[in-house]
This record gives structure tokens, sequence and C-alpha cells, in this order.
């Protein structure tokens, strides 16, 4: 009776919601094949049936950007800027902190007796505080305050357990009190032994902070922010999730110190600390670059699109559909380093792009600007994360097959440049684009690592790096601590189990609200390009179509590694891919419009509106928003893998 119960239990509306979009995603898909094959017995079925097949032909066509483009495009990036900052972060923090050595000891008090609760703000350093309180000077007793790797730039308040098991706040009877910290020893990195305390808040039985009415010089800094205190944790005034050892990272490439983080190269956290530097290490500030790297995508995005296939309405509704993706806004906002590996796949696809489309016969001085900045994309993007190599196997197929194609199409008229000098000229620089330029950018990145270590010769750079990279290699393939939001490749591709990165149920249940947010996807987006991607690759083998060879190739060179990596995977390794997810529904958008121009906008807008829509209805459980459970529960939890 139990098991019945639960199933039904299941069949909330959410479930029709989920049905209808499916159906939506399947009707798309039907009108497509529709609108592009001719019908039977017509002029045009007997002539494609009675055709050869043709030879397969790279040379696809550059379309420029025209007036009209610009509305939509400034349109669309700022209607979604709009969303993604709001309630970033808060701009204000603990910025003065005390630095504590080992055996350092700082002293306040107050006036009289006080019953107070503790909180207090993290910095980025761990170890332990011991904090000593007393009512009359003679008998002393002591509470631990933790500062460890996974408690950084958060607000901590010290509990205790009742009688009954639940976690309280502790409440201490004190007029004096005297704190110290047990810093870590650290041998090879001694700038590390250090503890910082940004803020220690003695709140009062009214909830405010009280404030000592003696606080020894060396402990000022604990007291001068108290209007920053919060009443709890939550995203807004702390760090989350992977913040802790990126952000951290972040701020000890700013501070000259060895960084913690070294599992990944160090371009992406430089570039938070770029945030760090403009508004200050506050939740903005660290969430600033990502945010604006998300945001800069679009228009990137949108001019692709638009070269790719000549179509405004194309090109806005796919930057439209990459737009409302629940991923791209979740993972821009949260301060980790993947917005950037995927701006900058993005980027060199698209200058990789502008490469092909150079016409055969071309001289080689006139191709060589956008391979170059394809290479330099590359770089900064491995430079950033490692999965930026996925990608470069992609650019790397569509690189020789376009030489391929090249050589065929190529004049061998009189007058007309030859081929093999260009092919070899080409070779040549492309050796300088994609692997000099690329090792240089890479080993300048850890130029932090040197300056932190006291050492910048060439000799101490190059072998920083070579131990990091076996440091990473080694790291990463050990990954294997079960992770309850753990998911594989197959669980993306079907948008089967997000991963959950914060939830607050506490502070306003009674209420019956909640605040929490996950990473997937649209469900629309993502239903739909799986298909569309399927599509691409029955459209290159039966119409030898240069273009969905492109797409094709861009989404399975970063989903076919990921099904051979043993390490725990989560839902956002599927990030980079939802680029050509999108640039295959939008391939398939064209070809209705291409068959169909008016009738076709129906499915292609209405399919866009969907998407849209879908993101309004989410976009509470993709920023953190209060919202009621029961909400969530009956119309946004549409599988049982959902954690919303």
């Amino acid at each position: 009776m139990d098991t019945i119960v639960s199933v039904l239990n299941l069949f909330t509306p959410a479930i029709i919601f989920a049905i209808l979009t499916l159906a939506g995603v399947v009707a798309f898909f039907v009108y497509y094949w529709r609108a592009v094959l001719p019908r039977r017995g017509t002029l045009e079925w007997v002539v494609r049936a009675a055709s050869s097949p043709r030879r397969f032909t790279f040379r696809l066509h550059r379309y420029p950007m025209a007036r009209k483009d610009i509305l939509p495009l400034l349109t669309i990036t700022a209607v979604y800027a709009a969303t993604a900052f709001f309630r970033l972060g808060d701009v204000s923090a603990p910025q003065s902190f005390v630095s504590f050595q080992q055996g350092d000891v700082g002293y306040f008090s107050f006036s009289q007796v006080e019953e107070v609760r503790v909180r207090y703000y993290t910095g980025i350093a761990t170890g332990t505080y011991l904090l000593e309180y007393s009512q009359d000077g003679s008998t002393w007793e002591q509470v631990e305050l933790t500062q460890a790797y996974d408690q950084l730039l958060k607000w901590q308040e010290v509990t205790t357990t009742d009688e009954e098991g639940n976690t309280v706040p502790l409440v201490i009877s004190a007029k004096l009190l005297r704190i110290s910290a047990t810093t870590r020893n650290d041998a090879n990195h001694p700038e590390r032994n250090f503890l910082d305390l940004g803020e220690l808040a003695l709140v009062g039985a009214d909830g405010e902070p009280l404030t000592p009415s003696y606080v020894g010089d060396s402990m000022t800094a604990l007291f001068d922010e108290q209007s920053l205190v919060p009443d709890y944790e939550t995203y807004m005034n702390s760090s989350y999730f992977d913040e802790i050892y990126h952000v951290r990272t972040a701020q000890e490439h700013i501070d000259d110190i060895y960084p913690y983080e070294v599992s990944h190269p160090p371009l992406g956290k430089l570039i938070i600390s770029l945030g760090i530097r403009m508004f200050g290490l506050t939740p903005f500030g660290w969430r600033f670059m990502g945010t604006l790297f998300g945001v800069a995508m679009l228009p990137l995005l949108y001019i692709f699109l638009k070269n790719f296939f000549g179509r405004t309405a194309v090109a806005a509704c796919g930057t439209i559909l990459f737009a409302v993706d629940f991923m791209h806004l979740v993972q821009t906002r949260i301060a980790t380093i993947d917005t950037y590996g995927v701006f900058f796949i993005l980027a060199m696809y698209y200058f990789l792009y502008r490469w092909i489309t150079v016409p055969p016969n071309t001289r080689l001085r006139r191709s060589l600007l956008p391979l170059f900045l394809s290479g330099l994309m590359f770089g900064i993007g491995v430079a950033s994360k490692w999965t930026v190599i996925y990608g470069g196997v992609g650019l790397a197929i569509v690189y020789a097959v376009n030489l391929v194609c090249k050589y065929r199409s190529w004049s061998r008229e009189a007058g007309v440049p030859r081929f093999a000098p260009w092919l070899i000229g080409t070779l040549l620089w492309s050796v300088v684009f994609f692997i000099a330029i690329p090792a240089a950018i890479y080993v300048a990145s850890y130029i932090p690592y040197a300056v932190a270590d006291g050492d910048t010769s060439w000799q101490n750079l190059l072998r920083i790096v070579v131990d990091n990279q076996e440091f990473m290699f080694t790291y990463h393939s050990g990954v294997d601590t079960p992770h309850p939001y753990s998911s594989r490749w197959y669980q993306w591709i079907v948008d089967g189990r997000p991963i959950l990165y914060y939830r607050e149920q506490d502070m306003l249940a009674a209420e019956g609200l909640k605040s929490a947010f996950s990473s997937f996807n649209n469900p629309l987006v993502s239903w739909a390009g799986l298909l569309c991607i399927i599509l691409t690759g029955i459209e290159t083998v039966r119409r030898r179509s240069g273009r969905a060879l492109f797409i094709l190739v861009g989404y399975l060179s970063q989903l076919v590694p990921w099904m051979f990596i043993t390490r725990i995977t989560f839902a956002y390794h599927y990030f980079p891919s939802m680029l050509f997810l999108v640039m295959a529904i939008s391939y398939a958008m064209n070809q209705i419009l291409r068959r169909r121009r008016r009738e076709g906008k129906k499915a292609v807008y209405g399919l866009t509106a969907g998407a849209t829509a879908l993101y309004a209805a989410f976009y509470p459980v993709l920023i953190g928003l209060y919202v009621p459970v029961f909400y969530t529960w009956n119309f946004l939890r549409w599988l049982p893998s959902w954690p919303i």
C-alpha cells in the first residue's frame, strides 16, 4: 500500500508540464521533417530520388551582420544581463581582517556580564580559534571556533546540542574575553601560516551585536563592520559550493600567497580576482567576472549564428535559447572556472569558422588572422580549464576536414596561388598559433605561483608547471569519493540528474518557503537539442552538410571523452555541450525557415517562446529566491531526481 501511495504522489501537475514539453519537442522535430522532405510525386522529389549522392564539401559561406541585427542583439543581451545580475550577491562584506600568527592573543571585554551568541566571518586561511571567556577574571571557560577549508568566506555561528539532540546556538555568559589561533604549519610555504578573521559578532538577546567596552588595539578590526552582521548565512552573504576553493585561490593570487587550490590551471582564478580587485572580497565581487562572461557569450553567439546561417530570426532565436538555458544562468553566477572554459570554446570555434569561410585560392596572409585568433582563444581557454582540450580535438578534426576540402576546391589555373605553398605555410603558422602561443600562455599563467614561491626564474617557473601538471592528472584521475548529486553523461543528455548547489529551508520553513538552486538544463532546450544533434548526424550523411558536421563534431568532442572517464562527474560538465545543442536547434530552425518561411515561423517562434516561458517559471529556483514549497513540488519537480 505504501508503494502505491508513493507512486501516486509522483503524479503531480509537474508531470503534465513535462509531458506537454516533451510533446512540443516531438512536434517540432516532426514538423522539421515534413518541412524539409519534398512531397512524394513532386518534381523536387523525382529529381532528388534520381540524383546521385553529392560530394561532401566544406565551402561554407559567411553571412555578414546587418543593421537590423543590432536591436535584437542588444535587447537579448540587456534583458538577460538584468536577470543574471539580479541578487547576484551582497556588495558589502567584511574587508578588514585580523591576521593571527601562532601564539597571538587578543583581548576585549564588556562593562558587565552579558549573555551572548557568537557569530564570525572567516577569511581565506584554515585553522582554529580558541575563544576564552570569564565572568570574574579568575574562572575561564572556552569554546573552539573552526575555520576549515569548506568554511571559508562564510558567516558562521557557534552552536551546541540541546537535550533533544537539536543543534541550537550556543549562549555564553561573559564579561572578559580573549581569542587566540592555531594556524597551519607549512614549512614549504610559510606565507600560508596565518589565520585571518573578518568579523566577530557577540549577539545579544535582541539579535543585535553588542559592542565591547574595551577592545585591544590589535583586535579593532574584529568589531569595525558590525552593521554587516546578518541574521543568517545565505548565498547572498557567503560563499557556497566550490567557491570555497576558487575564490580563496583568487584572493591568494592578489596577496602573493602560494595557492591552496592547484587542481586546475591558474587563469580562471586570475580572472575571478579581477572582479575582487574592482568590487572587493564580496560575493558580488567574486561572482562579477563569471556573470559578465556569461553575458558576453550572448552577443558572440549571436554574431556566430548570423555568420553561420545568415538569418536574423535564427540568430535571435538561437541566442535566446542559450540565454534561457538554466545551466548557462546558474553556472555563470557561481564563482567557479567553468564559465571561462565555455566562453573560450565558443570563441575559438567562431574564429575557426571565420577561417573556414575564407575562399579557396586566397593568399595565405589573408587567412592568418582568424586562424591566429582561434589559436589564441584555445590557449587562453586551456589555461583556464583542461576541458577546453576536448574542444581542441574537435577543432583539429574540423581543421583537417577543411584542408582536404580546400584541396579539392583549389583552382589550378595560371595566376592563382599554388596549393602546396599555401598548405605548408598554413601548417607552419598553425604550429605557432595552436601549440607555441597556447604553451606560452599556459606557462605564463603560472607566474603568480612563482612570485609567491619567491623565485621567478625560468627554471623554477617550468618546474612549478611540470609538477602541477603531474598533480592535476593524479588528482583528477583519483576523484572517486561518492557524492549524492554526481551523475554520468547518459543522465546529462536527458537532463536526468541536476547538481544541487544551495538549499536554505530553515529560515522561513514555518511559512512553507525555501530557497534553493541547482545546475541543470532547460528541458525544452536539452531535449530538443538532443534530437537535433541526431538530426545533424543524419544530415551529415544524407545531405553531405558541412554545417551539420561542424556542429556534430563540436558536440561530440565535448561529450565523448566523458564516456571513458571513470572519476565522479556532475551535470555541469555538460555545460560546453550546450553551445552545440543550441547550434543544432538553430540548424533545424534555419532549414524550416528556408523551406517554409511563413508557416515555419510558428514552429521556430513557438519553440523559443516555450523555452523562455520555462525560464520564467524556473527562475526563482535558479537564483535562490524564496518560493513556496508547494510551487516547487507541484509545478517544477518534473522528475523525482530533480532536487528542487
